[in-house]
């Protein structure tokens, strides 16, 4: 009942905060900023929330939904190589790459070795990467989870 009421008073949240935001269009209207122009704006992936479908007690997605999401984050990463992209795609690509590494984490729980050495070697400093440098490395950091995976299951 308690859950019930927490996602009520959410909803009401972010109701009001939309509300609050006025009419959605395309174009500025008077007072508003424009969008920015080039770069991958929001193509970068669907984020963190995406890896939170269908949590069971534990945390966990069922293993299919799990597979299936890494396999459109795959794709979405894929798009961007090669895409133009800005300085400021380098940081979001970056927080995805650790959006991901955190989902993995929750979902198969490796040792701590195991972790550490991923997350060292696929989250390096964000400028030590180009734009173009992090789109290649979120999309080898999904191929190495996808082997990861089924290694663990192989075995």
């Amino acid at each position: 009942m308690m859950k019930a009421w927490v996602a009520l008073g959410a909803l009401v949240l972010s109701a009001s905060a939309a509300a609050q935001l006025g009419p959605v269009s395309s174009e500025p209207q008077a007072g508003m900023t424009a969008p920015a122009k080039g770069g991958a704006s929001e193509s970068i992936g669907p984020g963190a929330a995406a890896w939170a479908k269908r949590l069971n007690a534990q945390g966990q997605m069922p293993e299919q939904d799990y597979i299936d999401e890494l396999s459109r984050q795959l794709a979405s990463a894929q798009r961007l190589v090669g895409a133009p992209l800005t300085e400021k795609d380098r940081g979001r690509i970056r927080s995805a790459v650790s959006k991901d590494l955190i989902a993995w984490r929750k979902q198969y729980d490796p040792r701590r070795k195991d972790y550490s050495a991923m997350r060292e070697k696929w989250l390096v400093d964000e400028d030590k990467l180009s734009p173009e440098g992090w789109a290649k490395q979120r999309v080898e950091w999904l191929r190495a989870q996808q082997e990861w995976i089924l290694a663990q299951h192989r075995g």
